[in-house]
């Protein structure tokens, strides 16, 4: 009796701990794809890059937020911030572009203790998906044995240590970084790639590389402005929000949703930044600029997200605007105005929920100071004031010449602000 007791238990205990669900984050091959399992569960990754708004995030349909470094106490916090909203964090740990670094072993040494150290202190965090080792590390020439070798040695080290987190890297699109991949860096077990105007070329780009793992876009959002026509004088032109809008759900529906080996994606960039415009990659306006009366308001890329995200129309929708006009010329027509000579902007914009509209106007100097590889860049000179209209019209004097951009947010009062701009150049 005792010893059929004993087995009894025995087995029960074996049936507990296969029966219950793993925990942590596993990758597992599926047919020609891949499915991602969290804690037992089915899921797939519907990201924002940043940690701006997680509580909109999660009401528009998030589940998971990208960073791109960080130390202990800011993954610490990123962590409670995602647990608050119900979502997962991709933790960035930031590696160098420049090739030399991985020469150098002192900063190697400190990589290796510093992977070590968030290794073990989240090893058992539950908000944690995934670590992503660099973020286009390549770039720069930096695509070797020497450079993929290293995060391979840093892949390895983490999982030894933390068993509950997937461990990735982010590059840009580019098929022989993939190839390097694949052969210098085994242990990852997912790769970021970060797309724009080039996304629908994904599929093919990883199909026809070395590596045969699954992968997820890690950035995209609209036509980058390498990608972009630009004026005569190289000015690049951005796209109005609502092209934008469409844009992304195209983008999702079509590229992300179409590969059975990528298992999710996350959209940029989920609050604001300055790259060539203060609007280009901003998924929210600016909200603490002196003069500008915005306050870091949703643009229609959120209300994109949300409509592919859920499935569901939402019930309030941003303000449409189409196109923009200096003298009558749009910006691939390369408008000139003449130096202390009032010349007229328009905006083609409306309303679906027939709110009443505001204008809000603003000349900077067309940026001259840029980074590199998404790095930072100041926020451009103002020229002037800012001014608001109640009609999509304004007249403008530039008394200097030079290159300038003329913007207009398009704000409803129901939390949304649409935006669109125009390069101009100032002659004698």
């Amino acid at each position: 009796m005792r010893l059929q007791l004993g087995i009894f238990i025995a087995l029960a205990s074996v049936c507990v701990a296969s029966c219950a669900p793993q925990q942590g984050a596993v990758i597992r091959k599926k047919g020609d794809g891949f499915e991602l399992r969290v804690d037992g569960e089915k899921s797939y990754i519907r990201g924002v890059g940043g940690t701006n708004r997680l509580d909109v995030a999660s009401s528009s349909g998030a589940n998971a937020c990208r960073t791109w470094g960080g130390d202990v106490e800011s993954v610490k916090r990123t962590s409670e911030l995602a647990a608050k909203n119900g979502m997962r964090v991709m933790q960035g740990i930031w590696l160098p572009k420049e090739l030399e670094k991985y020469s150098d072993e002192e900063f190697k040494n400190g990589m290796r203790q510093t992977c070590r150290e968030l290794a073990e202190t989240f090893k058992d965090d539950p908000n944690i998906l995934c670590w992503g080792i660099g973020n286009e590390i390549e770039l720069s020439g930096s695509n070797g044995a020497v450079v993929w070798s290293f995060v391979e040695e840093l892949a390895a080290m983490m999982k030894s240590i933390d068993k509950r987190h997937l461990v990735s890297t982010v590059i840009a699109h580019n098929k022989s970084a993939l190839d390097s991949i694949a052969r210098y860096a085994p242990s990852l077990d997912i790769v970021g790639i970060n797309s724009y105007g080039s996304i629908f070329q994904v599929k093919d780009m990883v199909a026809e590389s070395d590596y045969k793992g699954p992968y997820m876009i890690t950035e995209w959002g609209p036509t980058g402005w390498w990608e972009t026509s630009s004026t005569a004088w190289k000015a690049p032109i951005e796209q109005t929000s609502e092209q934008k809008r469409q844009v992304y759900e195209e983008r999702y529906n079509n590229a992300i949703l179409g590969d059975k080996r990528c298992l999710g994606s996350f959209v940029f960039l989920w609050g604001q930044k300055e790259e060539r415009t203060p609007t280009w990659f901003s998924m929210f306006v600016e909200g603490r600029v002196k003069g500008l009366p915005l306050k870091g308001e949703k643009t229609p890329m959120v209300e994109a997200m949300q409509r592919v995200w859920t499935g569901v129309e939402p019930e309030q929708t941003a303000p449409v605007v189409t196109g923009i006009k200096v003298n009558g010329l749009a910006p691939v027509e390369s408008p000139v105005v003449a130096k202390g000579k009032s010349f007229r902007v328009e905006v083609a914009a409306k309303d679906r929920e027939e709110e009443n509209l505001t204008y809000i106007w603003e000349v900077l100097y067309e940026a001259t100071k840029l980074g590199f590889g998404g790095s930072y860049e100041p926020r451009p000179e103002r020229y002037g004031e800012v001014f608001t209209t109640t009609e999509p019209v304004a007249d403008i004097t530039i008394d200097v010449e030079g290159n300038f951009r003329v913007y207009a947010y398009v704000a409803d009062g129901t939390g949304f602000v649409s935006t669109v701009n125009s390069p101009v150049q100032v002659q004698k």
